[in-house]
């Protein structure tokens, strides 16, 4: 019989994880509004919390079965999915508390993984070669994708007062649409440790993931205005048309590998490679190497560690 107190805790983390990955990573959806001023961060935050809030309740179970029932062989139990819990918000808080974004994606697949093998479990090949085949090729068909769209836009979107306003609508429209595809890609990173658990009690899959959509609406209201705010300004640099760019691949990629295939996927693993594709589409939107490569080994380092992390801490709490 699992403990109220200790469900309680568990539901709190679940929570707080929920409300940073809609302040963090479903609000840079719409910071490129922000930054061209199509919109203020206080409607920005607005339409984000509650488009996220749907994206989730209608398009989040493809990731939260994804992380929940697929990352390893065997069920994740009660106590695992806590110490996963415990160590995605661990890692959370560093990347706070070092002012650093901590891809919660790595973290949570990292950290379901390391209770999963201090359980004896082996990881379900079939998930990971797809999960491993959809981060490195996700990179790759930004840069190919972004590329592409700057030219065309380029080629066909003549500079006028007139377009310039076309484009300052079409980049609100497109932020509005990837809150929602976002809302549905992030939700199952906060909750999917808890399926076995909720499915062990009768409750089933959809309460937990309203649960998580909540804690996505208040992070995205209290906290992404102050986030726009700073993401925008980034944004603003790149320009209306290569923020379009960049919208217009993030939101097919993350639509199919997160909410088709239920793969965790980072929003800076994608929007990163986008960018660096409008840069070498001459769009003056090129990513500083030394940043990439820090970046990249961020993301490494998240995935190992979360996975040691997690390992370590389970085989303490079976021993104990």
């Amino acid at each position: 019989m699992i403990s109220p107190v200790l469900l309680g805790a568990a539901l709190l983390i679940s929570f707080a994880v929920a409300a940073v990955t809609g302040a963090s990573s479903v609000s840079v959806s719409m910071a490129p509004a922000i930054g061209s001023n199509s919109v203020g961060a206080l409607r920005g935050a607005l339409l984000v919390g509650v488009f996220g809030f749907a994206g989730a309740v209608a398009q989040g179970a493809a990731v939260t079965r994804g992380v929940g029932t697929e990352i390893v062989s065997g069920a994740i139990t009660f106590e695992m999915g806590t110490v996963a819990l415990v160590v995605i918000g661990l890692y959370v808080g560093l990347g706070i508390v070092a002012e650093h974004s901590i891809p919660v994606a790595f973290s949570t697949f990292g950290a379901v993984a390391g209770v999963g093998f201090a359980a004896g479990y082996a990881p379900n090949a079939g998930y990971w070669t797809l999960t491993l085949a959809s981060w490195i090729g996700s990179g790759l068909a930004a840069v190919v994708l972004a590329l592409g769209i700057t030219l065309l836009i380029r080629r066909y979107v003549p500079r006028s007062s007139r377009s310039d306003r076309v484009i300052d609508k079409a980049v609100l429209f497109a932020g509005i649409v990837f809150s929602f595809i976002g809302g549905g890609s992030q939700v199952g990173l906060a909750v999917g440790p808890l399926v076995g658990t909720f499915e062990n009690l009768g409750v089933g899959i959809v309460p937990l993931i309203v649960y998580g959509a909540l804690g996505i609406l208040v992070g995205s209201w209290v906290k992404s205005p102050v986030m726009l705010n700073a993401v925008g300004r980034h944004y603003a640099s790149l320009g209306q048309r290569t923020s379009l760019a960049v919208l217009l691949t993030a939101i097919p990629m993350v639509q199919v590998i997160a909410n088709v295939l239920g793969v965790p996927i980072s929003y800076n693993h994608i929007i990163i490679n986008s960018i660096a594709g409008c840069g070498i589409a001459g769009a003056g939107a090129g990513i500083d190497g030394r940043k990439f490569v820090g970046t990249l080994a961020s993301w490494v380092a998240t995935l190992i560690g979360s996975t040691a992390t997690a390992y370590l801490l389970f085989r303490g709490v079976l021993l104990v």
